[in-house]
């Protein structure tokens, strides 16, 4: 059986408390920051994946590396568990552009929906985001950007680096209004 069908979301939402996840992703896994991402709604495997990257150094961030040092394998299904279940931050909306349901066979590129679906059955053997709805809009666009640039490199296949590097600046303000949710309220 896979760690992750063994992930607990009571204990993972325990976790999420001692680890103090909530400082930059919310209590619900909703981040009250517009540079933070919303963990909210993700599936199980995407969140173990993450996570495991930040561990083995994969993914680099300094504060997530630090705060996933001690967690073992079976805390990061835990905490993947409890994300999934809690309920993703509604996107803003808008006007529909055409990369999300048609993609541009021109330049070789699927709609974003033909992973990004509302399949998680698809997803969650992917380890793909459950969702591009409910980030932030400046998390959003900095993600779309460090794919773009090389950035981040801890994607399977390389799929999203070659995506990302195949849109436009004007593509991805485009998918940053559209996908996420609204920023955060001024304080």
């Amino acid at each position: 059986m896979s760690m992750l069908n063994v992930g607990d979301a009571k204990k993972g939402q325990s976790l999420a408390k001692e680890h103090k996840c909530a400082k930059c992703h919310g209590d619900t896994g909703i981040s009250d920051e517009d540079d933070n991402r919303s963990l909210a709604g993700q599936t199980a495997a995407y969140s173990f994946k993450q996570l495991t990257d930040y561990k083995t150094g994969a993914r680099d961030d300094r504060s997530m590396s630090k705060a996933v040092r001690k967690l073992s394998r079976k805390d990061m299904a835990d905490l993947g568990a409890f994300y999934a279940v809690q309920k993703a931050e509604a996107k803003a909306g808008g006007e529909v552009p055409p990369l999300v349901d048609k993609g541009d066979r021109s330049r070789l590129m699927l709609a974003c929906n033909d992973c990004h679906n509302e399949s998680k059955q698809f997803r969650s053997l992917m380890e793909i985001p459950a969702t591009l709805e409910g980030q932030k809009p400046e998390y959003f666009r900095d993600t779309l950007l460090a794919f773009k640039e090389g950035e981040r490199s801890n994607d399977l296949f390389e799929r999203m680096r070659w995506i990302a590097s195949n849109l436009t600046e004007e593509e991805i303000d485009a998918l940053a209004r559209y996908y996420p949710a609204p920023p955060a309220p001024e304080e």
